[in-house]
């Protein structure tokens, strides 16, 4: 009986997207001008904002996980996240790359993590609370500078999005969830009987399937991208945004089906403070809208996490994160911060095509440089331990 109302709702599902894909057909044929103009708007944003700035996160990272780093890092941050999150160590590199490269980069890693066996379902969902977030980039350059022209208002959204991030996983991930408790934890010890099974034997052939994971990856992103500005400028020919009286609705609505959409139109927005504008633009952010949704389910497929489970935390986080832009904005607006990462001035950036790859790149290597200082220090503590241990038993002898 179950496997018939399955199979019903699977056809009614097939069918139902058959009809909305004739009906898009029908409308960009009616009205082609529209269509031409919102996929090459797509498209150039892909082009100049996304591949540039994602590109060596996703080649860097795809790397590192067939190598076995997440489990090699793991070891050093399990007993805190343990602690704190309830997920493996590993949750520590998925954490750092996802704050340094931005959407969809968290869900990617954890969705190879669960291919390779290294989390569970359980260790999946609780991760993807706090480790689905957006990149500096864009928060401190494109929302806080180009859009509403205050660097300050981008720290500010920074700080609230990242400690919304860290205040969801902690809210979710101490939620009983019984139904995945006795799926069994995967152990981050490595040993050297079993160090010959971590990565892969032929590195060439790693770095080569990560660049063609990337490519993959940004390829979906384009696709979708293209789809939701198609699906928004339609809305907006339609005279939609209309029933919405303030910029604020207006914004939200925006912003539910593409974030950034949604930030340049709180940005644009007049009558409205600014710590308004950075409460709106941190919710939205921290949301994602149903692009980035849609993007991080196709990574997330066969890891056995819902789309309803992953719009609760996305709605979590969103308002998390407003609710500390409103207490933070108005400090950092006092304090106004005029300088941007690596000393470059964030009101004279020009963020092209270069400067995002630039950027990118120089966060990689910040990132790579923070796990070998970490490691390297936990090694010295622990030598020292060691030597501190050894001397007290010698001493006792």
């Amino acid at each position: 009986m179950k496997r018939y109302e399955h199979l019903k709702k699977m056809k009614m599902n097939y069918i139902a997207a058959g009809i909305f894909s004739g009906v898009g057909c029908i409308v960009m044929v009616l009205f082609p001008e529209i269509a031409l103009e919102s996929a090459s708007r797509g498209i150039s944003l892909w082009a100049t904002s996304v591949l540039p700035a994602l590109l060596p996160f996703f080649i860097c990272a795809g790397f590192m996980v067939s190598l076995g780093v997440p489990k090699i890092i793991g070891r050093y941050f399990e007993p805190l996240f343990r602690t704190v999150f309830r997920v493996p160590g590993n949750a520590a590199f998925v954490f750092l790359v996802s704050i340094t490269s931005g959407y969809p980069m968290g869900p990617k890693i954890i969705s190879d993590l669960y291919r390779e066996k290294q989390i569970t379902k359980l260790d999946a969902k609780r991760m993807l609370s706090f480790c689905s977030t957006s990149g500096p980039l864009f928060l401190l350059g494109t929302v806080g500078v180009s859009m509403l022209h205050s660097a300050a208002l981008g720290v500010s959204i920074a700080i609230s999005h990242y400690a919304g991030a860290i205040l969801n996983g902690i809210v979710f991930c101490h939620i009983p969830t019984a139904k995945y408790e006795n799926s069994g934890l995967r152990s981050n010890r490595i040993s050297q009987n079993n160090l010959d099974e971590i990565g892969c034997i032929n590195l060439l052939v790693c770095f080569t399937e990560a660049i063609l994971s990337a490519l993959r990856t940004l390829g979906i992103i384009c696709g979708y991208l293209v789809l939701f500005c198609l699906l928004t400028d339609f809305m907006q020919f339609c005279g939609l945004l209309q029933l919405f009286p303030s910029q604020i609705g207006k914004s939200l609505f925006r912003g539910f089906f593409e974030m950034t959409v949604g930030c340049n139109s709180i940005a644009l927005a007049e009558g409205v403070s600014a710590v308004s504008k950075c409460a709106v633009a941190s919710f939205l952010i921290s949301f994602g809208g149903l692009s980035i949704m849609a993007q991080s389910m196709s990574l997330l497929s066969g890891v056995g996490i819902t789309p309803w489970t992953y719009l609760g935390m996305k709605l979590s986080h969103g308002i998390l994160s407003a609710f500390i832009a409103l207490l933070i904005t108005p400090h950092c607006l006092k304090s106004a911060v005029v300088t941007g990462a690596f000393g470059v001035s964030l009101s004279d950036a020009n963020f092209s095509i270069a400067y995002g790859l630039l950027f990118s790149t120089k966060m990689v290597i910040m990132m790579v440089l923070l796990i070998l200082i970490f490691i390297g220090l936990n090694e010295w503590i622990i030598k020292k331990e060691k030597s501190h241990e050894s001397s007290r038993n010698h001493s006792r002898i």
